[in-house]
């Protein structure tokens, strides 16, 4: 048998919630849109105002999902645009 857990909000409380969870849904139906397309590392060193050797070193460190093609690094735009790179910096 579960537990119950209620939760006693004000308005501006459940707003606050609401505002947060409908947020995190458009941008991750945005996000959706770019899923299949690919981007070079210098696009995602722009993207990110990283230098395109670190890009190359965070892939190279799997910290960055990515397709190999040949000697070129291929990225899903979605992913690079969901990456928090200050996250990154800290895993190494």
């Amino acid at each position: 048998m579960q537990s119950e857990i209620t939760y006693k909000l004000n308005a501006a409380d459940f707003d606050e919630v609401l505002e947060k969870k409908l947020t995190d849904l458009s941008k991750k139906s945005i996000l959706e849109r770019f899923r299949d397309r690919l981007v070079s590392v210098d696009t995602v060193a722009e993207i990110h105002n990283i230098h395109r050797d670190t890009v190359v070193k965070y892939a190279n460190a799997r910290l960055l999902p990515h397709i190999r093609q040949g000697k070129l690094y291929k990225f899903s735009l979605a992913e690079i645009l969901d990456i928090n790179f200050a996250d990154l910096k800290k895993q190494q």
